[in-house]
């Protein structure tokens, strides 16, 4: 995509709540010249997708824009790391974008070809993958899943030793077979064993059963392949002496595991009574269960059989904000940015994945629903839910998908939204866009469509529309970018009350609230005393009418200009601080609001 100034702040709000970097994504510092790459960019050209490099960002310090002194020459060096620090050589492209006065180089570094795979380090010939946290190098049975994934897989039709059709849970096996025959002419004509051989649950000659066969439906596939499981965690909600709140290792045949699992996320996350504008209140879980269902079925058909992944499982982490699924294996015949979309359908296991469209669970489901539209009903769930659209992740040895525990949305906003009589018909998405920009945050149809996952700029842009159609917010002009509307903001009563917050109000008196006046008509609704920096009140007290630049401020305070660039940030949302200049002005000062 192309990089402006807004879609890089959305990506500085993810990092932030996220606390550090992402998988695809890496922030450096560079105000001192450019750091060695050569490992990133080995880590990078392994990916599948490639990376994205994000240069003149203090990740130490919530993120904030030291900028590059030359960018030209900043591109220059990380072109040649690019060229000559790693074998086979990667493609970057860059990209400046102005932030906060000051320029940020974005570097997309492009995957290398399957066939090329891996890509190492001249220095030490050393290959490496990425993780949430960083790059890490990789073993050789990683690489041996890299080097096998250039051909195309046929590992679920291995016979497993040992095994015959007596290895089969019958009440699967009979179920199977009587769903292959109906959908087939020719299969209602023969026998169950020639069912079962046709359709791969035994080899072709011989007796035993198939991989492919065993996992589906077989009695205990475990007891040949271990692997074949499923290993679920639910960590705490902060960090302390237990480590997990539940560990379980599932067991049995695909379908069993499937459900299960979902149980499993059912009874670990909450479900809440929400009242809607009828008056009927309805059970609303955290994550839409077709989703989580959804997610967890294609980690146990998608994933890797290869002999290289043996003693790798399917594994779910059940964190506070968030649901992780993660499978041995990557994507195949399709790439990370078509998941979830039309026409996007694509097996790695394709007889497995036949099988599975012929099996039930207990819950009386099919397994996978057969016509590759699977994630896109986790879009559109998700999409009808107001949530942010699935993360998915394809380093090319192991494939993760997640999805955030419900959303950021507070019971204050819900109560703010729930006084205004436009919003009685908005959308999910909607509410959550008008919440967002109730506290400073603007929006463009690029930016919706990518939080949101929507289908097409199109649909993201009639969310916005229908916001102005209903009053509640604006265009402002800018990019082409959405704002809440003027009328919806009691801007003096704003400022006020969170400069009372970041200044420190008396212990018994609530923020926002007029003693002398607390008997009169009831005032506008101030939002809760937002979250700001320990240096805010410092820079507070020497900001006047005059207005100062960083330097000025910093020579008062004593702070340098990362502290005082992270302090003023929301100060400026809150619209307690007012900024002239900015992006692309050699003269950025700051003053206080009113004063």
């Amino acid at each position: 995509m192309a990089w402006t100034p807004e879609n890089l702040q959305l990506l500085l709000a993810r990092l932030r709540s996220n606390a550090g970097d992402f998988t695809d994504t890496e922030v450096r510092g560079a105000s001192k010249g450019c750091p060695d790459l050569k490992e990133t960019l080995s880590a990078f050209g392994n990916m599948p997708g490639g990376g994205t490099i994000v240069l003149g960002l203090d990740a130490a310090n919530g993120f904030t824009a030291t900028g590059v002194e030359d960018p030209g020459a900043l591109e220059a060096l990380v072109a040649s790391q690019a060229r000559t620090a790693v074998v086979p050589e990667v493609q970057v492209a860059f990209e400046r974008v102005d932030l906060e006065g000051e320029t940020v180089v974005i570097a997309t570094v492009a995957g290398v070809v399957p066939e090329a795979r891996p890509c190492r380090t001249v220095q030490g010939n050393l290959a490496y993958l990425r993780q949430p946290d960083g790059q890490y190098r990789m073993s050789e049975q990683e690489v041996q899943q890299l080097l096998a994934a250039g051909t195309r897989p046929r590992h679920d039709t291995r016979p497993v030793d040992e095994t015959s059709i007596a290895d089969l849970d019958s009440q699967l096996r009979d179920h199977f077979i009587a769903v292959a025959r109906s959908a087939s002419r020719r299969l209602s004509e023969v026998s169950d064993e020639e069912v079962l051989r046709f359709k791969r649950v035994i080899e072709p000659q011989g007796s035993r059963l198939t991989l492919a066969g065993l996992y589906a439906l077989g009695r205990y596939p475990q007891q040949f392949e271990p692997h074949l499981s499923i290993t679920a965690v639910a960590e705490p909600a902060t960090r302390g002496e237990v480590r997990n709140l539940d560990r379980v290792e599932f067991d049995g045949p695909l379908p069993e595991l499937l459900d299960r699992a979902v149980e499993w996320v059912q009874r670990n996350t909450r479900t809440e009574i929400r009242f809607g504008s009828n008056g009927h209140g309805q059970d609303e879980t955290e994550m839409p269960m077709v989703a989580v269902r959804e997610l967890i079925a294609n980690a146990l058909v998608h994933r890797d059989l290869g002999p290289h992944t043996t003693g790798k499982n399917v594994q779910i982490r059940l964190s506070g904000d968030q649901l992780v699924v993660s499978s041995p294996g990557g994507l195949w015949g399709l790439s990370q940015d078509q998941l979830g979309w039309p026409g996007a359908k694509s097996s790695v296991n394709e007889f497995l994945y036949e099988i599975c469209k012929m099996t039930r669970t207990a819950s009386a489901h099919r397994v996978v629903e057969g016509e590759g539209g699977g994630l896109r009903e986790v879009r559109l769930a998700l999409r009808d839910a107001g949530l942010r659209c699935p993360g998915f992740n394809d380093n090319g040895v192991r494939f993760t998908a997640s999805l955030m525990r419900g959303t950021s949305v507070t019971a204050t906003d819900r109560l703010w939204l729930g006084e205004l009589p436009a919003a009685a018909g908005l959308s999910e998405i909607q509410k959550q866009l008008l919440i967002s920009m109730r506290h400073g945050r603007s929006w463009n149809s690029h930016m919706v469509n990518d939080e949101f996952g929507l289908f097409g700029s199109a649909e993201a842009g009639g969310e916005l529309q229908g916001l102005v159609a209903a009053g509640l917010a604006v265009l402002t002009g800018k990019s082409s970018s959405f704002a809440m509307a003027p009328a919806l903001a009691p801007a003096a009563v704003n400022v006020a009350a969170n400069t009372a917050a970041v200044n420190g109000a008396s212990a018994g008196t609530p923020v926002g609230h007029d003693t002398a006046a607390s008997n009169a008509a009831p005032a506008l609704r101030v939002p809760e005393p937002m979250k700001t920096s320990k240096n805010a009140a410092a820079i507070l007290r020497e900001l006047g009418s005059d207005p100062l630049e960083v330097a000025d401020i910093s020579s008062k305070t004593g702070l340098t200009a990362n502290q005082i660039r992270y302090a003023l940030s929301p100060l400026l949302t809150a619209g307690i601080v007012v900024r002239e200049g900015g992006q692309g002005h050699k003269v950025t000062t700051y003053s206080r609001a009113g004063a």
